[in-house]
């Protein structure tokens, strides 16, 4: 398969700095770019998944009222843990 370029992205020399500052032992600019769009990828994609999941549960009359959801978290949250014994 052949492999695509994006485009050139101009950055200020400070993020260049940054971003050559995190990069890992033998890892590129070019790698460190392809993973932080492939990551941003899969999040935009699990958040338009989610929020058509949201529209489809609404439109179906399957959905639980926002105050509902936040009163069984809060209860959730204000419960003691308890510890796991091993």
């Amino acid at each position: 398969m052949k492999t695509a370029l994006l485009p050139a992205t101009r950055v200020t020399p400070a993020v260049r700095k940054r971003v050559e500052a995190l990069l890992e032992e033998g890892e590129t600019v070019s790698a460190f770019i392809e993973a932080a769009v492939l990551l941003h990828l899969e999040a935009r994609t699990a958040q338009r998944e989610f929020l058509a999941r949201g529209l489809r549960a609404e439109a179906e009359g399957d959905w639980v009222a926002p105050e509902t959801a936040f009163r069984v978290v809060k209860r959730a949250a204000a419960r003691p843990r308890r510890r796991a014994t091993s």
